[in-house]
């Protein structure tokens, strides 16, 4: 072969395989999809974002930071176990993002059974709240229009408390008649009501702010799940779970206004700032459903991808974000448990983007509430100015914000904390082929062995007793073949005893092995088990009850060691920081209900 031929040969080899690497490269048949909005190149993305989305990421115990519309994360801060729901601290004036003052978010640990606070200034978590035990926090999103009570509901004991978040102080009711599992709370604008959803009797409880005291129960659709009130106060949004519709609440007549068609699963509501629509997250149609408010009926509908739970809506109203429990088939894996998504779309009706996805990005954990900010609202603290934290304070636009706390148990005019409460501790845990070994508590040796079966929606045994002071050793084995009534194949189960064992436990339970979790059993009382990764529609009714039994009793709500575990000092590594825990039950039912106004 002569050398030009030779030449030829080495570029047709290297074509070939120029060739062969591009197929490597292009874009599958799933990549190519009609509902994303993909720019051509990545200067979409802005280096400054003008809103911030504050989200409660769940089991991985964070508050994650989110730019808008550039749906970069920014940063994880740790705050505990399980976190849930949240409201900005300010004004609940608004839609659910309220009116924020930029000081504070209170975030419900449901898996230490706690409240957290959030300094947005720091970027730091600053006290805990201890609520009363047992109780069984599930969320506290919902706050008086002058700041100064949020609302907790008791999901796992049947009850619901106003907490002052100055100190800590609680009222504490029972929700008759029992069983009831209040959830989802909200607050109305004008300081008069308190409206939680209670999927136990599918309906809607109706409380007075001030003094806080069960007032009614307003039937809805079948299994309530979300509740807000619109901006204009005159109107309460439900989600219908299990009847695929929007029970629209008149908030003066205490009754419901229009039942309105939705898509199947509806879960979360996000009015737009102006009260005119509502964005509902609809689990089971993989959709977001558009309401007008004013015709009471529903206008639009976007795909979403997929099985969205929770949602955002930015502050002018621009992007709604759909916080997506499963992304089957859409990322790279990274671990045996599956990556969530954030898909933000555009709900502009003016732009040519209007109702497609402009952006999908995975996010750690299991995220639940979404709230978003504008980012001007929190300042920058690093150039020489940060001794204002401390009492002077900042300008928001026209209102002056102090951090005077000189009054406040767990804070002072001369520190600002920097907590990171411990999101697992105590135990051992690991990961073992699947174990089919026969459900229920056995002891092996000087081990208290307790093997749970988890399936859609449930647990196998559903109550287990073992000893105070007994070494336990829990197995965990999910049974699953797939989400039940939404088939994806990639279902993850949890097991988490929510308050004293949060940190102890909170075992995941993936498909083909078992998941372990070793501890001491050291603190006797009932604690209700939930499912802490969301497996599909009914997750939430995913729930038993873990007794550690007293020498010689059987424990219970009444029968237990609540007051030490009231304290919350588990939930902080160093004795030192335990001057930035207040409340507990030594502030339980103090407030002297009738003068503590709501507005």
């Amino acid at each position: 072969m002569n050398k030009k031929g030779f030449l030829a040969l080495i570029l047709a080899v290297l074509f070939l395989a120029g060739i062969a690497e591009a197929r490597k490269t292009e874009l599958t048949p799933a990549d190519q999809r009609d509902w994303q909005v993909i720019a051509p190149q990545d200067s979409d993305s802005p280096l400054r974002d003008y809103a911030m989305l504050y989200e409660a990421g769940g089991h991985d115990g964070n508050i994650g930071v989110i730019g808008i519309p550039s749906m970069k994360v920014y940063r994880y801060i740790k705050m505990g176990v399980d976190m849930h729901n949240f409201p900005f601290s300010g004004s609940n004036a608004g839609n659910n993002n309220g009116t924020p003052d930029g000081k504070f978010l209170w975030v419900s640990d449901k898996g230490a059974d706690a409240v957290i606070e959030l300094n947005l200034q720091t970027g730091f978590a600053e006290r805990i709240l201890a609520n009363p035990k047992p109780f069984g926090i599930h969320h506290s999103a919902a706050m008086s229009p002058n700041g100064k009570y949020i609302f907790l509901t008791g999901e796992l004991s049947g009850k619901m408390a106003k907490m002052r978040v100055a100190d800590g102080a609680t009222t504490v009711i029972d929700v008759p008649p029992a069983p009831s599992a209040p959830d989802y709370p909200d607050a109305s604008k004008d300081g008069k009501y308190v409206f939680a959803g209670n999927y136990y009797h599918s309906a809607v409880m109706v409380f007075s702010q001030d003094p806080f005291k069960f007032i009614k129960e307003i039937p809805v659709g079948k299994n309530p799940h979300g509740t807000n009130f619109v901006p204009t106060n005159r109107w309460a949004v439900v989600c219908d779970k299990l009847s695929a519709t929007q029970s629209v609440i008149d908030v003066r007549q205490l009754k419901v206004h229009r039942v309105i068609p939705v898509g199947a699963g509806p879960l979360h509501n996000q009015p737009d700032s102006y009260g005119k629509y509502n964005y509902i997250s609809s689990f089971v149609s993989d959709s977001t459903c558009k309401v007008d408010l004013g015709r009471m009926q529903m206008v639009d509908e976007f795909p979403i991808h997929y099985r969205v739970g929770h949602n955002s809506i930015s502050p002018d109203d621009h992007y709604y974000v759909s916080q997506n429990k499963f992304s089957t088939g859409l990322f790279n894996p990274t671990g045996i448990v599956f990556a969530i998504n954030f898909e933000e779309q555009d709900i502009d009706e003016l732009s040519p983007t209007y109702g497609k996805s402009v952006k999908i990005v995975p996010i750690n954990g299991e995220p639940h509430e979404g709230r978003q900010i504008f980012s001007t609202t929190i300042q920058r603290w690093n150039t020489g100015t940060g001794g204002d934290l401390f009492a002077k304070g900042y300008e928001l636009g026209d209102v002056k914000v102090s951090f005077d706390d000189k009054n406040t148990p767990g804070r002072s005019l001369t520190k600002r904390p920097s907590l990171e409460p411990l999101h697992l501790a105590g135990a051992k845990r690991y990961f073992i082929p699947r174990d089919d070994g026969k459900p229920g508590v056995t002891q092996e040796g000087d081990v208290t062995v307790v093997r749970i079966k988890a399936f859609s929606y449930g647990y196998i045994p559903r109550f287990i007793h073992v000893k105070k002071g007994a070494k336990v050793r829990i197995i965990l084995t999910n049974i699953d073949k797939a989400a039940g009534l939404t088939k994806n194949p990639d279902v993850t189960m949890g097991f988490l005893p929510a308050g004293y064992y949060g940190q102890k436990t909170r075992i995941d339970g993936v498909r083909g092995m078992s998941g372990v979790g070793e501890f001491i059993a050291d603190k006797a009382g009932e604690f209700e088990f939930y499912c802490q990764q969301f497996c599909g529609p009914l997750h939430l009714e995913m729930r038993g009850t873990f007794f550690v039994d007293p020498p010689g009793g059987t424990a219970s709500l009444s029968v237990g060691d609540y007051d030490e575990m009231s304290k919350l000092e588990y939930q902080l590594g160093d004795p030192e920081e335990r001057e930035f825990i207040t409340g507990g039950n030594r502030l339980l039912n103090t407030l002297k209900e009738g003068n503590e106004p709501a507005i």
